[in-house]
């Protein structure tokens, strides 16, 4: 017989996580007088940004990471992806587009 624990987490102390899941990636960035762009070590775009509306793409491989390591909706994933946007870069984000990247 298995047996399962559950635990309760603080909503600050899940965030807190998940921040530092979001800073672990190593990202060279590309900053213009349009847009952010975040590019990994496989020269893909994993986060883009645009100054004029305020869009934040995100690609599916970190959304899909978050919805399994913290078992949210793609949605929430979402929304945790732009409050660390604005609140490690203090650029207002409008929208939050998750997207399968392009290299």
């Amino acid at each position: 017989m298995m047996m399962t624990m559950k635990y309760i987490i603080k909503e600050s102390r899940i965030k807190d996580l998940m921040w530092k899941y979001f800073d672990s990636y190593k990202y060279k960035i590309r900053e213009d007088d349009d847009e952010i762009i975040f590019v990994n070590s496989d020269n893909s775009f994993d986060w883009n940004y645009t100054f004029y509306d305020g869009r934040l793409l995100v690609s599916n491989d970190i959304i899909k990471g978050i919805e399994g390591l913290f078992n949210i909706s793609g949605d929430d994933a979402l929304e945790y992806a732009g409050e660390w946007f604005e609140d490690k870069y203090h650029h207002p984000v409008e929208e939050i587009i998750n997207w399968d990247g392009w290299a």
